[in-house]
């Protein structure tokens, strides 16, 4: 990991006390050192969406790495806030996964089909929620390329100018 991924921020929208430290506590357990932000509520998911979090600021280290999306949230649905992130265009090449305990096939297709990068199923032991997301690192975090932020649109790429 480059230093400025390792200084950018993982986002994690959970509404529950007790998932949230399990998720931190297995990105930690699996060397993850970027600080983690959540949003807990409705009222949080929207000022991140109307851009009241601090992300998104000058600097490179300031963007969003990656986002883990709970889809059970109360007073705000989680494919509805997947809708919203994938739509806004500071988030567009923010990588979203869901972590969720369901595995409805007919869930699973909205979540691709609105534009998750992927979809987690939620193991209840926690060794295996730890190897999870241990593997989840691995990809995100150490396989792929993460897109940088500032760079070009693909509006601009292809000579179109900005949308």
């Amino acid at each position: 990991m480059t230093d400025t991924v390792s200084q950018r921020p993982i986002v994690v929208i959970e509404d529950s006390d007790e998932d949230y430290e399990v998720t931190v506590w297995a990105l930690r357990k699996a060397g993850v050192a970027n600080p983690v932000r959540r949003c807990a509520n409705a009222g949080a998911i929207a000022g991140l969406l109307a851009g009241r979090s601090g992300l998104f600021g000058s600097t490179a280290a300031s963007h969003p790495l990656l986002v883990l999306l709970d889809l059970n949230l109360p007073g705000r649905n989680g494919l509805e806030t997947l809708r919203d992130l994938r739509g806004d265009s500071r988030w567009q090449t923010v990588p979203v996964v869901i972590i969720s305990t369901s595995k409805s096939p007919a869930e699973v297709s909205a979540c691709y089909r609105l534009g998750a990068a992927g979809y987690l199923v939620k193991p209840l032991d926690l060794d295996a929620f730890a190897a999870a997301i241990q593997r989840l690192v691995a990809y995100w975090m150490e396989t792929v390329v993460p897109a940088v932020p500032g760079d070009l649109s693909a509006y601009e790429i292809l000579g179109g100018g900005k949308p």
